[in-house]
């Protein structure tokens, strides 16, 4: 008879350390944003958009998680694009997702409603925890002179919404910024009905949902400043909100060319490198495609962002309205920087 290796050694607690230790060498790829990000300096943000550290406990009510905790299952969702309830059972299930949040068998874990009530939290009053939350990783980025500052790029992805199923009529009275009365007859269906998503084509590709417009570093490829918008929003309505004082020269392809962003520019002291577009009557020069052969080299740097993003689910938004939706995309740009910080701090 055959002889096979036995699988079976035996269960118990140095087996189970050494398990930890062996998917902590395994799975690096998510762990190294555990030992690599300063997770703590987040803390007195959390605490303040949350009022866990004012509300008394001594009151009644069963204590919350920790919100670094909390934070970081939301970062853990955003970079395997889970919905609320898959995070729930992933975190359960998988050993790597507990040792990336400190768990270990047996400890509580964070519910799928407790994670919509803390996104919720950071998000209720106009608060903009999302944004706050961005902006506060950017600039201890800034702080240890990370961002280089030499070039702005300038684009835009759509993040594709739950796409709706509605009458001919009830789509035109959506378009014409009404929402249809029927949709909150019954208040479980007008949940479900998103009157803020948009529809366009691009490629003659159609899509439904928004738009994460970016300002990214030439050099690091981090995303520095971001707006969301329905799809149907051209890109060139929002060059001017991404721009600031800081953007030394800035790239983007030709939808984004036009008198008034050179004139901007100008006054932003900042370097124009925007393609050009061929008219008719008027075909490019010689030197203008060369310009613009040279500037698509360099913008290219920016898809190199959305395909990472893509890679992560972040180009899906399960929610509802532009609130949800723009909370999403700083989230998700949130956590693309943190990815990148991660492979520039190796």
């Amino acid at each position: 008879m055959k002889r096979y290796r036995k699988t079976e050694r035996g269960g118990g607690l140095f087996s189970a350390i050494e398990h930890e230790q062996a998917v902590a060498v395994k799975n690096a790829g998510i762990l190294k944003l555990r030992e690599v990000i300063p997770w703590e300096n987040f803390r007195p943000l959390l605490e303040e958009l949350t009022g866990y550290a004012t509300r008394d406990w001594k009151k009644g009510g069963k204590p919350p998680f920790d919100p670094v905790l909390m934070f970081k299952v939301l970062v853990l969702q955003r970079v395997h694009g889970l919905s609320d309830d898959a995070t729930e059972e992933q975190i359960f299930d998988r050993t790597s997702f507990k040792s990336f949040l400190g768990l270990r068998i047996g400890d509580d874990i964070p519910d799928a409603k407790t994670l919509w009530d803390f996104k919720q939290r950071i998000e209720e009053g106009g608060r903009e925890g999302s944004r706050k939350l961005f902006e506060a990783f950017g600039q201890m980025l800034e702080g240890k002179g990370i961002i280089a500052r030499e070039g702005s790029i300038i684009d835009a992805s759509f993040t594709e919404a739950p796409r709706q199923r509605n009458e001919r009529e009830q789509n035109q009275r959506i378009k014409q910024g009404e929402r249809p009365e029927e949709f909150d007859a019954n208040p479980a269906v007008g949940r479900q009905k998103d009157s803020e998503a948009r529809w366009t084509k691009k490629n003659n590709e159609a899509h439904y949902g928004w738009k994460n417009h970016v300002k990214a570093d030439l050099k690091t490829k981090l995303i520095l400043k971001s707006k969301t918008t329905p799809a149907s929003v051209n890109d060139s309505q929002v060059f001017e909100e991404l721009l600031d004082d800081k953007d030394q020269a800035v790239l983007a392809d030709s939808a984004y060319h036009s008198a008034e962003h050179e004139a901007h520019l100008i006054k932003l002291n900042a370097q124009e490198f925007l393609m050009r577009k061929a008219t008719r009557g008027h075909p490019l020069s010689e030197t203008e495609q060369q310009t613009n052969h040279t500037i698509s080299r360099m913008r290219v740097r920016v898809e190199h962002i959305f395909a990472r993003m893509a890679q992560m689910g972040a180009d899906l938004c399960r929610s509802i309205g532009l609130k949800r939706a723009t909370q999403h995309n700083h989230l998700s740009n949130l956590v693309y920087n943190m990815d990148r910080y991660a492979c520039l701090a190796r």
